[in-house]
């Protein structure tokens, strides 16, 4: 009986030095959620998608990394001539205390945005319009090519080559649909000198704002270049 109270005293001793040598160690190193958290908020405040809704998500520490308890702020850091991007890594550090150390995380941002998608294939040639397209919420920072969100102005776009469907629209995708027709009657626009000068011609070839293109003078069958302006008007120089 009486061995079997001792040895009861000697487990109920090692247990409690156990969770005695555990509550010590655990005060004893910095907690990886503080780390995980000083590292988020530093790229919260600083990615350059501010205006949109946002996921960041920090690596998990390697659970056997064992840090210091820091007795001060911690404090993150970029390395020098480090931008934030999708993926950043971000430093943690901490100066107080008789054990100074720093560590690195990666830190990832996702950034939401509308943007267009091809409703169903688009062949090439074909006017980007309504019918053809959707807006759908996508991780913009994934997006290495760019992205387009509205359907433009002045004429809109033109698909310059196959769109699978599904596929987010970017601007090598597309370019600029032309606004005057080749043979359509447009106002010349002449700048040069102290007087403006306006005219009519004839546009020689198709033309999307702000793109050079010939047109004919009709009074006196000159041949010129100038810019498209509107959807009627081309200023020449």
């Amino acid at each position: 009986m009486r061995g079997s109270t001792a040895l009861s005293k000697i487990l109920l001793l090692g247990t409690a030095l156990y969770l005695f040598n555990s509550a010590s160690t655990a005060a004893s190193t910095e907690s990886h959620n503080r780390i995980a958290a000083t590292a988020k908020a530093y790229i919260a405040t600083r990615h350059p998608w501010q205006q949109l809704s946002t996921t960041i998500t920090v690596q998990k520490l390697d659970p056997r990394t064992k840090l210091s308890s820091c007795p001060g702020k911690l404090e993150a850091f970029l390395s020098n001539g480090a931008k934030i991007k999708r993926r950043t890594t971000v430093g943690v550090r901490c100066t107080a205390g008789a054990k100074p150390w720093k560590i690195y995380l990666p830190v990832t941002v996702e950034a939401y945005a509308k943007v267009m998608v091809a409703r169903h294939p688009i062949a090439p040639g074909n006017i980007i319009n309504a019918d053809n397209v959707s807006w759908g919420k996508r991780d913009i920072t994934s997006l290495g090519y760019g992205y387009l969100q509205s359907l433009g102005d002045n004429g809109g776009y033109q698909s310059r080559q196959s769109i699978a469907q599904g596929a987010v629209l970017t601007p090598n995708m597309v370019t600029a649909s032309s606004i005057i027709s080749k043979g359509q009657r447009v106002q010349l626009n002449s700048n040069d000198g102290p007087v403006s000068v306006s005219m009519m011609g004839i546009a020689l070839q198709n033309g999307a704002l702000g793109k050079r293109i010939l047109v004919k003078n009709l009074n006196s069958g000159k041949q010129l270049e100038g810019v498209v302006a509107s959807e009627n008007s081309v200023v020449l120089n």
